[in-house]
């Protein structure tokens, strides 16, 4: 029998379809104490304002992403907008940020201008000349002191990049963490691999790197760096927008600063009293969780709980081994665990967890892969609660990525059933 003829008979019960629907459940609790930014439709960058829900597109392929879901973070540049930018030759850089002399090694520098593209605010640089050695040029995009940082932080730094005109010839575009002890004296830099910006819109280029700081380490300071070749003549225009440096392991959505360094909040989602409890079955049910995860990192998708440990039925990407993973606790204790397939729960890719539960009889299907079981142990009790996209006890850990759809099933569907769900 195919998978599409196993599919359950019954409608869920609850069905949040947050890719196609563009609007939030009114059963739905949200909050985020900030705005925040994602791309509409067209792939233009928009703010939301405080306790907005953000409905993601691709810029690159303005397919709907669904809900965006994601943790605190802090843009430390205390300017990516480019204030207080002078269009000249060489011109004025934005305020705080700063770059070689020009001409340097006969490579001179020029600031053609600022504008937005795509609701992206950038700053167009223009380098010439024929290079006297190979050299690197920088543009530190904080000063020495800007950031302040600690011994063992994990520092990402990113921008958008395209090249606005002419041709690279050659020549290379790197991210640089220059890290600086309390004095601030220079301690050490870290280059990024290659980056090659091309003429596709600003919006699709955006490139990270991170860094974790070494034992003295107070302060970082962002920076772009362009190598050059001797001997090699150049003319070309880079294009760069909105970059960041936020204190963690990966990359989040932007958030513009013009003065200061400025701090998104989380997404808090949720659903409680009898917006839960008119829904959810505690004898038995299936929850099926559609998610795009964006960090590799220990995300979840659907937490339902009692407020505590004591009692929970998660779904959620455990990070070592890039798995799905299943976590029902009752009473206080572990009484299932289903791993999935290493690498079944890819960065950036769409992909779909189903599970059941009932007394003795746990099990779930991944993209429509091989049922996995377990046939001992107790539903958990006294829950109340569905935190969407993070964890809503202890470690609060988030999705960081984009929750597509959640659905549940007042009973236990098949094995067959959940491999239907989850393979289409």
């Amino acid at each position: 029998m195919s998978l599409s003829n196993n599919y359950p008979a019954e409608l869920p019960l609850l069905n949040l379809d947050f890719a196609n629907a563009g609007v939030l459940d009114p059963r739905i609790t949200f909050t985020r104490a900030s705005t925040a930014t994602y791309f509409d439709y067209a792939g233009v960058l928009r703010t939301a304002q405080n306790n907005i829900a953000r409905f993601d597109y691709n810029p690159s392929t303005l397919a709907a992403q669904g809900l965006l879901i994601e943790e605190a973070r802090t843009n430390s540049i205390r300017n990516n907008t480019m204030q207080g930018a002078v269009a000249g030759t060489p011109g004025t850089v934005p305020t705080n940020w700063s770059r070689s002399a020009s001409p340097t090694s006969g490579i001179s520098n020029e600031i053609v201008g600022t504008g937005t593209e795509s609701g992206i605010t950038y700053i167009d640089l223009r380098f010439t000349g024929t290079a006297t050695a190979t050299i690197g040029f920088s543009i530190n995009l904080e000063t020495s002191s800007g950031a302040a940082a600690s011994a063992s932080q994990a520092w990402t730094t990113s921008t958008y990049a395209k090249l606005q005109a002419g041709s690279l010839n050659g020549s290379t575009f790197q991210f640089v963490l220059n890290e600086y002890s309390s004095v601030p004296a220079f301690l050490r830099n870290t280059f990024s691999s290659t980056v090659t910006p091309t003429t596709a819109a600003l919006s699709t280029q955006r490139s990270s790197f991170t860094v974790t700081t070494g034992a003295s380490t107070a302060f970082v300071q962002p920076v772009i760096s362009v190598i050059f070749t001797n001997g090699q003549t150049y003319d070309f225009t880079l294009r760069i927008g909105l970059p960041q440096l936020e204190l963690g392991a990966f990359a989040t959505s932007v958030i513009p600063t013009t003065t200061t360094a400025l701090t998104r909040n989380a997404d808090v989602a949720s659903m409680t009293g009898t917006n839960f409890s008119s829904w959810f079955n505690a004898a038995e049910g299936t929850l099926l969780a559609q998610v795009i995860y964006g960090a590799d990192a220990n995300c979840k998708a659907a937490f339902i709980n009692n407020g505590a440990y004591t009692n929970l039925f998660a779904m959620q990407r455990e990070t070592s081994l890039d798995r799905w993973q299943v976590d029902v606790f009752s009473g206080g204790s572990r009484q299932a665990l289903l791993t999935f397939a290493t690498n079944s729960a890819a960065i950036n890719s769409v992909s779909k967890c189903a599970s059941a539960y009932k007394v003795n009889d746990f099990s779930g299907s991944v993209n429509g892969g091989t049922v996995v079981t377990d046939t001992s142990g107790l539903v958990p009790v006294s829950m109340d609660r569905l935190a969407l996209g993070r964890d809503n006890v202890g470690s609060a850990e988030f999705l960081n990525g984009w929750l597509q759809r959640i659905s549940y099933y007042p009973t236990r569907n098949t094995n067959s059933q959940l491999q239907a769900l989850t393979g289409s």
